[in-house]
């Protein structure tokens, strides 16, 4: 653990600071590096994007080859290579594999199977060495030309918050997506490129990158947008943006993915998101298709120091949440006062049934072994109420 804590340590302060001359202060509290005034944790947990929030079904892929004999050299194989991960993960992986080549099935959709299955392992693999380096996606239109407000908002946005220690994420193509990766360097860039037979191409600043990749599947592409980001940024956008950010507030919706923030960042004299969260308000609040508080999951900024500072302030205390059963902890950078935690009690005890809301100075069972020193909020959580757990993860920040 300790070889794990000083690896991951290096490589952040090692990138960032050769790049770009930050000073970093590293406190054995809370092990946090202090970037240009922007907390940067050392590690952080990996983004859950398979629910656990909700309790497993069961598994549907089959772990038997459906030959004794194949069963038993599996067994032997997956001993010797999965190291240091789960062997029944590792033994389900191939009997799926496994079942699905001996099926009935088209040969296109194995071929399917295959590829997304590289492309997932492909994208981790790039994302790994700066897994703990906070990161936002930014999505918009890859139409919009270089003397638009939006492509000038987007390029002054990235800037800053390259500056402030964050990489970006954007879809590796024109207009926006370049924007935002001309804004950011290639230093801090990453490009989730999607294979298109039109329109879409790698942009000049991640053409060639290590961080660049290309996608055939929207659906792995959009799942790695989520499952590597710490907060989401939309520029004016299409089709291919109101998927993305309709998809993003739907699995928060759901608790299918923890929270981050979602910011809508117009262009100066535009109101191009004011009128689509008008939209949503006039025909989906007022007809109650959608609960008042699902609106606080959206943000429409004006100016990219804005967008950044609600950025900021989601992780000012706050850092991250998991459930244990029936248990919710949230983790924060320090402790909360009696008071904020007894409003906080008072306050939000429709998402808390059962009036067991503790403070804890850590947790020796906590799934992040690099976390368990943190400080938390512990309690039953109302399911279903994700929108108000987001408004909870604010007044947290309050304190």
């Amino acid at each position: 653990m300790l070889a794990r804590a000083e690896e991951t340590e290096q490589a952040v302060k090692k990138y960032i600071s050769l790049l770009h001359g930050v000073e970093f202060c590293v406190t054995s509290a809370t092990k946090s590096c202090i970037v240009q005034g922007m907390t940067q944790p050392d590690f952080l947990p990996v983004r859950d994007l398979d629910s656990r929030a909700i309790r497993h079904l069961p598994k549907r892929a089959g772990v038997s080859s459906g030959d004794v004999d194949v069963d038993a050299r599996l067994d032997e194989v997956v001993q010797k290579i999965c190291g240091k991960h789960d062997v029944a993960v590792v033994r389900r992986l191939l009997g799926a594999a496994l079942n699905a080549a001996a099926g009935n099935i088209d040969e296109h959709d194995l071929e399917m199977m295959s590829r997304t299955l590289d492309e997932m392992l492909a994208a981790d693999k790039m994302f790994m060495p700066f897994r703990n380096v906070r990161k936002i996606t930014c999505f918009g239109s890859a139409r919009i030309k270089e003397n638009e407000p939006a492509y000038q908002q987007a390029y002054l946005f990235a800037q800053m918050a390259a500056k402030q220690g964050y990489m970006v994420i954007t879809g590796g193509g024109p207009g926006i997506m370049q924007a935002c990766n001309e804004g950011a360097t290639e230093h801090f860039s990453f490009g989730l490129n999607i294979a298109l037979p039109y329109e879409q191409h790698a942009n000049h600043v991640v053409d060639g990158s290590d961080k660049m990749m290309n996608f055939y599947y929207f659906y792995t592409r959009k799942l790695n947008f989520l499952k590597q980001t710490d907060a989401l940024v939309a520029f004016p956008g299409g089709f291919g943006t109101m998927d993305e950010i309709y998809e993003c507030i739907t699995l928060m919706q759901t608790g299918k993915s923890t929270l981050f923030p979602i910011v809508l960042l117009d262009p100066p004299g535009e109101t191009f998101w004011g009128r689509w969260v008008h939209f949503i308000r006039k025909e989906l609040l007022e007809a109650g298709l959608i609960s008042p508080e699902d609106m606080s999951l959206l943000y429409v900024s004006k100016s990219p120091e804005d967008a950044l500072a609600v950025i900021e302030r989601f992780y000012s205390c706050f850092h991250s949440y998991y459930f244990s059963g029936e248990l919710l902890s949230i983790r924060t950078m320090h402790e909360l006062s009696t008071k904020t935690l007894d409003w906080i009690r008072e306050t939000f005890s429709d998402l808390i049934p059962n009036d067991d809301m503790e403070q804890l100075a850590g947790d020796e069972h906590d799934p992040e072994p690099m976390l368990v020193n943190l400080p938390r909020l512990r309690f039953t959580l109302r399911r279903g109420r994700y929108a108000r757990l987001r408004e909870l993860i604010d007044a947290i920040n309050d304190d």
